[in-house]
């Protein structure tokens, strides 16, 4: 706190200030070295000053959220985090590309959009995590939290919807590639009026409600309370806003998105066999990977000093919670796009077996040289053709 140094002036830590200016303008000097009233703060200890005119206008201060310390473990991890997502959204990029091409004619029920999606809002989760990852710099930098944990936070809760939109759209256009396999061999397979196509057209509605509402109640809200509240020694007004309902029903929410991702594998397995007989590994290891964040988001709504809003909680919570599933799942995604077939290239495949097959069975082309193709069903070709790319 600071002393008297005459009948008009104060000092702190080498530094003079005429008291009743600062009592006009409701300035008080803290103990860590802060000044500040409830609309400006500025540091006062060792090199650092601010200057008063008589009308109030502070001259030469530096900010309480200025950074000014090293970094620290925080920070270092958070620049290779956003060292690793910026090199995924890459990748990610050269996969888009592949699986973004047209080989066949456009057909009404099953554009190029529909695989594209998965990409698009892998690129939104990659980018939000890379600018998160290297925002942390400043939060161990900053001398009192500001700017930069908010805009970690608000990039890092952003991460969890797109991501969990990354994985509805890959696991709804298996689905769609399941059916067009099935139609491209008989075009009237399936009634127009039935369960399957119900949940099919209510699911997407359901889901991005859901992952709307992820979104928006938890980064489109108020910041600045939870990053000031971080400067009381308790962090109480930083507590009750980081935990309020917002941030809970924002967590189960999210959980109900990821449930609502399961039901259409469940619909697509149980309408498209024998294609969907096995569910691609891509989808079960996205699915497992994004659950731990989903979790973890759910205790971080309750619990406060686990959470990456607390600018002290423990590294390993923070990136091995948070971070990490979302890029397993950016990883997986990755391996299985570039291992992958382009969908029409899979579908021209699948038409040049049937049409081996058809010559095989009315006899032409049996004195060529080769082994024939054996009499096999298309599903099974198709069954055969996706184990093999999956």
């Amino acid at each position: 706190m600071a002393s008297p140094y005459n009948d008009t002036h104060v000092q702190y830590d080498g530094h003079y200030f005429n008291e009743t200016l600062l009592n006009e303008y409701n300035y008080t000097i803290y103990g860590n070295g802060t000044l500040s009233n409830s609309s400006n703060c500025y540091l006062v200890y060792d090199i650092f000053n601010v200057f008063f005119l008589p009308n109030g206008t502070a001259i030469n201060g530096t900010g309480c959220s200025t950074p000014v310390k090293k970094i620290a473990t925080r920070g270092g991890i958070g620049v290779a985090f956003g060292v690793l997502f910026a090199i995924m959204v890459v990748l990610g990029i050269t996969c888009l590309g592949k699986h973004g091409k047209s080989y066949l004619p456009l057909e009404k029920n099953f554009l190029p959009i529909s695989r594209r999606w998965p990409w698009y809002w892998y690129i939104v989760a990659g980018i939000c995590g890379c600018i998160s990852g290297l925002v942390s710099i400043d939060v161990d930098r900053d001398y009192l939290q500001g700017t930069a944990l908010i805009l970690q936070n608000v990039f890092y809760y952003v991460c969890m919807p797109a991501m969990l939109a990354a994985i509805w759209e890959m696991t709804r256009h298996w689905g769609n590639l399941c059916e067009r396999i099935l139609l491209d061999e008989d075009a009237w397979r399936f009634p127009q009026e039935d369960i399957r196509t119900k949940a099919e057209f209510y699911l997407p509605l359901v889901f991005y409600l859901f992952g709307f509402l992820t979104f928006f109640l938890s980064v489109l809200r108020s910041w600045t309370d939870i990053a000031r509240g971080t400067w009381s020694l308790d962090h109480s007004s930083a507590i009750a806003n980081a935990t309020d309902g917002r941030f809970k029903a924002s967590s189960v929410f999210g959980l109900i998105a990821w449930m609502i991702i399961n039901v259409s594998v469940y619909v697509s397995v149980k309408y498209y066999q024998p294609v969907s007989r096995q569910v691609p590994w891509k989808i079960l290891l996205c699915l497992a990977g994004i659950f731990v964040r989903v979790v973890y988001n759910i205790a971080v709504a309750w619990k406060y000093d686990v959470g990456p809003l607390r600018p002290f909680t423990p590294v390993s919570y923070i990136y091995a919670l948070g971070y990490a599933p979302i890029v397993f799942c950016m990883v997986i995604m990755v391996i299985w796009g570039r291992l992958e077939m382009n969908d029409d290239l899979q579908i021209k495949e699948l038409r040049k077996q049937r049409e081996r097959r058809t010559d095989y069975e009315l006899g032409i082309g049996q004195g060529r040289k080769g082994k024939p193709l054996s009499p096999v069903s298309t599903d099974e070709s198709a069954v055969k053709l996706k184990n093999a790319s999956a």
